[in-house]
């Protein structure tokens, strides 16, 4: 992990109010320990899922993933008005909420469904 990376995923969950160390968890676990900004993921209803939180094709329109490159895909998703910060804030993260409320947000879409599941969608069982 490059030190960008590193800073990146820093600012991203300061701006957030989130432990660092949860973010960088997260993008661990979604990218299978690569860290790669463009990992692909599973296919669902939502397209192709790629990058650090695994984007489906509509999300990453939504709040501007730029998968065009390695440098603009780092570039878009982190940081303090990365394409992260901006998802979680409009799904309802605020500061001070549960690392199973983060995973909530990426995986099941709200930091209020922390007993979903991604199963149907070819995440893990119980991984929400």
């Amino acid at each position: 992990m490059s030190y960008d990376v590193k800073q990146g995923i820093v600012e991203a969950a300061n701006a957030l109010g989130m432990n660092p160390l949860w973010l960088t968890t997260i993008i661990s676990y979604e990218t299978a320990g690569t860290f790669d900004p463009r990992k692909k993921g599973p296919t669902t209803q939502w397209g192709q899922h790629e990058g650090y939180i695994q984007w489906g094709q509509p999300q990453q329109k939504e709040y501007g993933v730029d998968l065009s490159s390695e440098e603009a895909a780092i570039q878009s998703q982190l940081g303090a008005d990365g394409a992260i910060v901006r998802y979680f804030k409009a799904r309802g993260w605020k500061p001070g909420m549960t690392e199973a409320q983060a995973y909530a947000t990426v995986n099941a879409g709200s930091p209020y469904k922390t007993g979903a599941t991604d199963e149907n969608n070819g995440g893990a069982p119980g991984t929400v």
